[in-house]
């Protein structure tokens, strides 16, 4: 029998081979392949076995003959004359390199989501756990984490320390320069004079803010209506979508000034149209003074109902005759436009009638006469 010969011995006479030492990372060529393992060429004297507990996914059957694969020595001798490897942990050494390029050059990748986890989420790109923050998953807040799990994202490295084996990604910061391409395509299309829709995402004191697709636009409280507005929830709410007209562009700092479309019409423009001097109309109450009572005809159009107004007899307190809310007939009695006022007559409307003849006009007999429509009540009379 001949004696045993070691790896070391071989090694030592196997002339113009460069030695490997554990740790290496080699670059081999997979030979053979079978649900155990995978026997791979390092151009060594002895080829190197990949164990299935050394594949990433345990699954050898994923690799192919004549495929290139990049291998760490575990052993030089396995005490069967075999170098023993690993693709795995190649992998995992490879990879924080591969990162490392990929964070000094900024570039965008793919991961995939592996768990969500309190703040975040943990992605898999390679062998390497990328933790990607709730805040950098999406530009609009995220509530349920996951939701992202099992997908893929496209992301950038905010932060890369191969020696701790730490990443941080981010896909919001994609999504931000997405945004910034359309915004800056939007700006250089839109004109004054344009009409948009859009969805009112936010209510200021002083407006409205307005999500157009690719940039907000504000509508001022002072483009809403004609009338006097205290706060934009007068007119619209969070939620509404809206017809607007651009009335302001300003490239540079990027903001879109917006109307309303549909801005209600002054009524005071076209008040002569619409009411006359001793027209009776109906009004509401909608405020008592000292001096009188404002009666709103229609929205925008109040009227003062002067206390000397408000009825025949004596008034010593406007609330005696009217209260806020009651709803009322009276009389025009002056118009002004430019001063936007209306006088009004609660009295004239409520005076005694004068006394109406028709019911006792019989209409079949055309030569009634006023002795005879007051026989019955005359002949009553005690002189």
């Amino acid at each position: 029998m001949t004696d045993h010969v070691s790896m070391n011995d071989w090694l030592e006479k196997y002339d113009g081979t460069e030695r490997i030492s554990k740790g290496d990372v080699l670059e081999g060529e997979v030979i053979s392949v079978n649900s155990d393992e995978i026997l791979v060429n390092i151009n060594f004297m002895a080829d190197g076995i990949v164990p299935k507990t050394e594949i990433p996914e345990e699954n050898p059957l994923a690799y192919a003959p004549g495929q290139k694969v990049s291998v760490y020595v575990i052993k030089v001798d396995d005490g069967e004359g075999n170098v023993r490897l690993s693709l795995t942990r190649a992998e995992g050494l490879i990879v924080w390199d591969e990162l490392l390029e990929i964070f000094n050059q900024n570039k965008t990748f793919e991961i995939k989501i592996k768990e969500a986890v309190k703040g975040g989420v943990i992605a898999i790109y390679k062998t390497a756990r990328i933790f990607v923050p709730a805040s950098q998953l999406s530009i609009a807040y995220v509530s349920d984490l996951s939701d992202y799990v099992g997908s893929k994202l496209k992301v950038r490295l905010v932060e890369c320390v191969p020696g701790d084996k730490k990443a941080v990604a981010s896909h919001k910061v994609i999504e931000l320069e997405t945004r910034q391409v359309a915004r800056k395509d939007f700006l250089s299309r839109v004109s004054i004079g344009d009409q948009l829709s859009g969805k009112v995402v936010r209510l200021a004191s002083y407006g409205a803010f307005v999500d157009l697709g690719e940039i907000d636009g504000l509508i001022h409280v002072s483009q809403m209506s004609w009338r006097h507005v205290k706060h934009p929830s007068e007119v619209m709410k969070e939620g509404d979508v809206v017809d607007v007209i651009v009335v302001q562009v300003d490239r540079d700092s990027e903001r879109v000034g917006l109307k309303l479309a549909k801005v209600m019409e002054n009524p005071w423009d076209t008040i002569y149209t619409i009411y006359q001097v001793d027209d009776v109309v109906p009004a509401k109450i909608t405020r008592v003074t000292q001096f009188g009572a404002f009666a709103e005809l229609e929205e925008g159009i109040e009227g003062l109902i002067h206390i000397s107004e408000l009825s025949e007899s004596h008034v010593s307190s406007v609330s005696e005759v009217v209260k806020v809310g009651d709803s009322v007939e009276v009389l025009i009695l002056d118009i002004d436009a430019d001063a936007q006022k209306i006088a009004l007559s609660l009295k004239a409307v409520d005076s005694e009638p004068e006394t109406d003849f028709a019911e006792f006009v019989d209409e079949t007999d055309t030569k009634a006469t006023l002795s005879d429509l007051f026989a019955d009540k005359l002949k009553n009379l005690k002189l």
